[in-house]
C-alpha cells in the first residue's frame, strides 16, 4: 500500500486502486479505493471507498448499487448476497458468470481456451442461486 501511495503521488493519472487482497484492504492516500472482491464491497464503502469492480455486478448491479448508496443497510444487503457471491466462485471466472448470463437469456459468447463451459454440477449451483434470488423468474 505504501508503494501504491507513492505511485499515486508520482503518476498524474493514477486515480484509484482495485484492492482484491484481503490483507491489504485499506484506504491509500491519493487513491480512491475500489473493492476488487464482491464480498468486501460493504467493508470498502465503510472505509470511505468509492465503489467496486466486482463479478456479481454483472447479475445484481442494482443490489450492489444499494450497498454503495445505503450506508445504514449495506451490511445486511451484502449478507443476503453471500450465497450468490459463493456461486460465482464455483469455478474459475468468467465461467460461472457466463453460465449465469446465459441462463438469464443473455448470449454472451463462449470461452477461450484453456477455459471450458461450466459442467452440469457448476451450472446447477449457478441456476439454484439465480432461482433463490428470483432472477430466473425475471428472465
Amino acid at each position: 500500500n505504501d508503494l501504491l501511495a507513492e505511485l499515486a503521488a508520482d503518476i498524474e493519472n493514477v486515480a484509484a486502486v482495485k484492492q482484491a487482497r484481503y490483507e491489504d484492504l485499506a484506504p491509500i492516500d491519493g487513491l480512491d479505493l475500489l473493492a476488487g472482491n464482491d464480498d468486501v464491497l460493504a467493508k470498502v464503502m465503510d472505509m470511505g471507498g468509492t465503489g467496486g469492480i466486482c463479478v456479481a455486478s454483472n447479475l445484481i448491479g442494482t443490489e450492489m448499487r444499494r450497498i454503495v448508496d445505503d450506508a445504514d443497510n449495506r451490511n445486511e444487503i451484502e449478507d443476503g448476497l453471500r450465497d450468490l457471491y459463493k456461486a460465482m466462485s464455483v469455478t474459475t471466472n468468467p465461467i460461472p458468470v457466463k453460465a449465469a448470463l446465459n441462463l438469464l437469456g443473455h448470449r454472451v459468447g463462449g470461452l477461450r481456451l484453456p477455459l471450458v463451459e461450466a459442467d452440469e454440477q457448476e451450472t446447477a449451483a449457478v441456476r439454484e442461486v439465480l432461482e433463490r434470488h428470483g432472477l430466473l423468474a425475471a428472465a
